[in-house]
């Protein structure tokens, strides 16, 4: 179905946005750093639990892998899976693995995983995703009637029996398998933000307890070895930048150890690359006092960018609420003093664009929900759009009068049909995939 929402998309994705949740208040505590449904995750295959989308804890395993299905509702459906744990720290390497395949242990249809130092880091936040999308339609990870998933043991002997977070989203699949449907995402280019006075919010120190916040600045407390998360929503052809402002005082850590990250819903990192290059108005201080100031942008949430084969196209971007990670990695070079530093930081959002034409168009039907814009996908929102109910032809006189009452009734009637009927298609994958390559 070829058409133009233009302003009726936008009203649409601001009435979403109005309903989502308010931060919660300045004092309030930001709750549990994991969550989710306790599951046992078993040593082989037989008895391994099923998933299905939602939000899941369980504990790293000493040694091996721990499996578990993934039971398909859908043909054609994709799987989006995170893990994320709160390590020991202070150690040389920490991280997990996760694999996804059509037989117990096989990482044919995708993994993912992170290890990195968090030497000098108290609670390191670490987490890992991984998606099963491939451009071939018949291919075993799409048609499957199950997977499987497999976690790895921990990294570092001293994070085994941890708690871990698992997130299953399974995505439906698209109504028209067509790759040259949907626009292509313009590129992106960095614009400097001016900071207002920063807001406070009791930040989050996971994407799990990470207030849900909109545009504007807000105040945030950087402290080296600890993060700081907060979380916004994001609808189809949106994008999102994060600034952050700060001055550091004299001894503290290197600050090349701050880190600003842009994390889609289900974990992935989705932003702009900036290594060739940092924007004009970035600036970082030697000598690790001055005027701080980095920031991410995330890449447009569209199709295409839901998962890259091109290792310099950095995108796991799905419509839902993404996550702003803002880290200052150890404190070991700036000694022990430096663990009890706190420094006032002011983070700004920005978002861009609104969905258009780059909503895709899923097959009905399914039981299963595309991703919405103020939904973490994983935590129970995701609810079917409301079905419109045909408009009975008039008896008589089809002429309806359209001034006054009668043009503002024909007016909300179709845009309510419109609404209810907001389709779009898939749009061609990006430049640098293959076509029938599947990342592993």
């Amino acid at each position: 179905m070829d058409r133009s929402l233009g302003a009726l998309t936008t009203l649409a994705t601001v009435v979403l946005l109005a309903a989502a949740p308010a931060a919660a208040a300045p004092d309030d505590d930001p709750g549990p750093a994991l969550a989710g449904t306790p599951v046992s995750g078993s040593t082989g295959p037989d008895g391994a639990p099923e998933l299905t989308t939602g939000r899941y804890l369980d504990h790293l395993p000493p040694r091996g892998g721990l499996s578990y299905v993934l039971p398909r509702t859908a043909e054609g459906s994709t799987f989006h899976v995170a893990a994320m744990f709160v390590g020991a720290g202070d150690s040389v390497g920490e991280g997990v693995r996760i694999e996804v395949g059509t037989t117990p242990g096989d990482k044919g249809c995708g993994s993912g995983g992170v290890f990195r130092p968090t030497l000098g880091e108290t609670d390191p936040v670490l987490f890992t995703n991984v998606s099963t999308w491939t451009d071939v339609d018949d291919h075993r990870c799409a048609t499957a009637d199950r997977l499987w998933l497999t976690l790895g043991a921990a990294d570092d002997p001293a994070d085994a029996g941890r708690d871990v977070e698992l997130l299953v989203y399974e995505e439906p699949p698209l109504s028209d398998y067509n790759l040259d449907l949907l626009p292509e995402p313009e590129p992106l280019a960095w614009a400097p933000l001016t900071p207002t006075a920063p807001r406070d919010v009791p930040v989050g120190t996971t994407p799990t307890n990470a207030p849900v916040v909109r545009d504007g600045s807000y105040a945030v407390v950087l402290r080296p070895g600890r993060t700081a998360v907060l979380a916004v929503p994001l609808d189809w052809d949106q994008s999102l930048q994060a600034q952050l402002d700060a001055r550091l005082p004299a001894g503290s850590p290197t600050p090349d150890g701050i880190t600003v990250d842009v994390v889609s819903p289900l974990l992935g990192t989705s932003e702009v690359s900036f290594t060739a290059g940092r924007p004009d108005d970035w600036t970082v201080p030697l000598d690790g006092r001055g005027p701080l100031r980095i920031g991410a942008q995330s890449q447009v949430v569209a199709y295409g960018n839901r998962d890259s084969y091109d290792a310099t196209f950095t995108t796991e971007a799905l419509a839902g609420i993404h996550y702003v990670v803002v880290r200052w990695t150890g404190t070991d070079e700036a000694g022990p003093g430096a663990a009890g530093l706190r420094v006032p930081a002011t983070l700004t959002l920005h978002t861009t664009g609104a969905a258009g034409d780059g909503l895709p168009a899923y097959t009905p039907a399914t039981g299963l929900v595309g991703p919405q814009a103020t939904s973490r996908l994983v935590d129970g929102t995701l609810r079917e759009p409301a079905a419109v109910e045909p408009v009975a032809e008039p008896a008589e006189d089809p002429v309806v009068p359209l001034g006054g009452r009668g043009l503002a009734a024909a007016a909300i009637a179709g845009g309510l049909a419109v609404l209810g009927l907001v389709v779009l298609r898939h749009r061609r994958a990006h430049p640098g995939r293959a076509r029938g390559r599947h990342r592993t």
